[in-house]
């Protein structure tokens, strides 16, 4: 009998397969397997079957898939009642993932042991085992307990059997195939790290400083973390060219791949939707006649947090004529964590990235932005600054010359810069919202549910990021009806939960908006979204927040700067009035519920609508 977990789950007898086509019934054999002789207990099998809600029939129901499961596996495997709950014996029979197990271990000994072609062949025998996701076919209870940990066996092992590929000099070969892991598993430092030495020893060190360049701003943008220590080392080396080769490539013919420069500008984004009229405006200024007449020293991209800032100014950083970029240069400012980008170090990667070796970077900020202007002369360069914290971050590295040209993204507006170019972006209408979802859906699915459709997007709010996760959920399943998703979508305590997706959530896109503010701010962003009124004035958030007019003023400002509230202005008196977009104040709702108390939530609602006197300042 072979049985197969490594994709999915599976049972041949004698080369023919055996029908286990009910899901309950292949989550107790791979439950029972994956005990490896242990019991397991009823609670655990009525839990991998049901979750937290079991049937009141669930001992019965297990029973009934225990007595199918001896009639399809025969004497092989032997399931044994043994309270408090069952366990499988082996007695004749092969089972992939223990095959897989013992292959790789092999395989490690192997490599450890100074045999590398071994090690690379008993690693790559282990690998072919998979045929997929493990314990495809199962309930989701028991895939969400399991898969992660097989998943990492399997990652563990192919790392080994790179290293041994490493060993025995196939760098160039292995550079696709680390490309495309890199690509899947952005996180997974070792992939970066044996893509560094691939590469580095394929003779293309600029490409390898690339890779750690990438995986540097991913893990600062998405964790707030740096590279560990071993990864900057091995960043030095390759730096300083002393990365031992270990092993002298295999005989082989090798096209050199073309050097590319340091930090280019990503490709453009291929669902790219709407946004027409502030493109065209765009690429009017950015024309090299427009730029020498104007002589703007940025265009600034602004807008809320995942309104697709960076996909705009992508977009248009590639469809400017080659002839009039030049060099493309694109840096990541990290302006939104924590610590962003230090003027100092951003200077010392433009330098690198015009071709400038280590030794002929100086010290100091002024020094270097002196060499950094100096190689800018006589040439054409394009360079995005993406997540700009502020003008003083920007401000040193704005390129000087008519044939250069900076294109600057950030949440705030950036006003103190002299002499910009600037659109404010704003969320996506109906239309171009629906054009994005089909983008990523598919247009005959939106089409046949028109209404949900529409739901969908509206509960987007026209945010990109928010219609870009929710095409993505929809995507991965297939089969559920884009109803489904709407209905999700629409829970007022938990549909925030479902704009969550593999690297994409909406939480961590809005949160870092609020990392700067001071507590008054960050209290009044988390109270000002209790009461649900289209808009609100000053006046109206004097009364809520309990202060004085100009303090609420001045804490409401401060949501605007950082694109937490929009403003807008009524009647014929302009009056100012605030209001949150529908996602953000789902956000600060929800922060409200859990950082402020009952008592303070109740207080605010009360005094928003109801008579309630607001303490006046000398301008009321």
């Amino acid at each position: 009998m072979d049985i197969k977990l490594l994709g999915p789950v599976e049972v041949h007898q004698k080369g023919e397969p055996v029908e286990l086509s009910a899901a309950k019934t292949k989550t107790v054999l791979a439950a029972l397997l994956l005990a490896r002789g242990q019991i397991v207990g009823d609670a655990k099998l009525f839990e991998v079957l049901w979750g937290d809600d079991p049937p009141a029939t669930a001992e019965a129901q297990v029973q009934n898939y225990v007595s199918r499961l001896r009639k399809k596996v025969g004497p092989a495997a032997r399931i044994i009642r043994q309270r408090p709950g069952y366990l499988l014996r082996m007695s004749d029979g092969r089972v992939d993932l223990f095959e897989f197990e013992r292959l790789a271990g092999e395989g490690r000994a192997a490599l450890a042991g100074g045999r590398p072609a071994e090690a690379a062949d008993k690693l790559t025998a282990a690998l072919v085992l998979w045929r997929g996701p493990a314990l495809a076919g199962v309930t989701e209870h028991l895939a969400e307990v399991e898969r992660a940990s097989l998943e990492e066996t399997r990652a563990a092992a192919l790392e080994t059997r790179i290293d041994a590929d490493l060993e025995l000099g196939r760098h160039a070969e292995l550079v696709p195939e680390l490309t495309s892991l890199v690509a899947a598993e952005p996180l997974r430092e070792r992939f970066r790290a044996q893509l560094m030495i691939a590469t580095h020893r394929s003779g293309r060190q600029a490409d390898a400083l690339k890779v750690y360049q990438d995986y540097r701003a991913v893990l600062v943008r998405e964790l707030g973390l740096e590279p560990s220590s071993d990864l900057r080392d091995l960043r030095q080396r390759v730096l300083t060219d002393s990365l031992d080769a270990r092993a002298e490539p295999r005989p082989a013919v090798v096209v050199p791949a073309p050097r590319r420069p340091l930090f280019p500008v990503p490709p453009a984004p291929a669902d790219f939707t709407g946004r027409d009229e502030e493109v065209r405006s765009a690429l009017r200024d950015l024309a090299p006649g427009a730029r020498r007449r104007r002589r703007h020293a940025a265009h600034v991209v602004t807008g809320m947090a995942g309104v697709g800032k960076t996909a705009f100014a992508v977009h248009l950083a590639n469809l400017v004529p080659e002839d009039d970029a030049g060099v493309r240069i694109f840096i990541d400012l990290r302006g939104t964590d924590p610590v962003p980008a230090a003027p100092r170090d951003v200077l010392a990667d433009l330098l690198r990235a015009l071709g400038a070796d280590h030794a002929e970077i100086p010290d100091g900020v002024e020094d270097r932005r002196l060499a950094y202007l100096s190689r800018l002369a006589g040439r054409q360069v394009l360079l995005l600054l993406d997540d700009a914290a502020d003008e003083r971050q920007v401000r040193p590295l704005l390129p000087d010359g008519p044939d250069c040209v900076a294109l600057v993204t950030s949440r705030q507006r950036l006003p103190a810069l002299e002499g910009t170019w600037s659109v404010d972006l704003p969320v996506l209408d109906l239309a171009a919202s629906l054009d994005l979802l089909a983008g990523i859906v598919g247009a005959r699915r939106l089409a046949a549910e028109p209404r949900a459709a529409r739901r969908v997007a509206e509960l987007c709010g026209g945010l990109p990021v928010a219609l870009r996760i929710a095409g993505a959920r929809l995507a991965a399943k297939p089969h559920q009806r884009v109803e489904w998703l709407g209905d999700r979508l629409s829970r007022p305590q938990d549909g925030l939960d479902e704009l969550g997706v593999a690297d994409l959530d909406l939480r961590s896109v809005l949160a870092p908006s609020l990392a700067g503010l001071p507590d008054p701010a960050r209290r009044a962003f988390r109270l000002l979204a209790l009461p649900v009124v289209p808009s609100l004035s000053v006046w109206d958030a004097a009364v809520a927040l309990d202060v004085t007019v100009q303090e609420a003023r001045e804490v409401v400002e401060r949501l605007v700067d950082v694109r937490l509230l929009d403003v807008t202005r009524t009647g014929d008196s302009g009056e100012l009035r605030y209001s949150f977009h529908g996602l953000v104040r789902r956000y600060a709702a929800e922060l409200a519920a859990r950082e402020e108390t009952p008592t303070e939530r109740h207080a605010v609602l009360s005094r928003s609508l109801g008579p309630s006197p607001v303490r006046f300042t000398d301008e009321w």
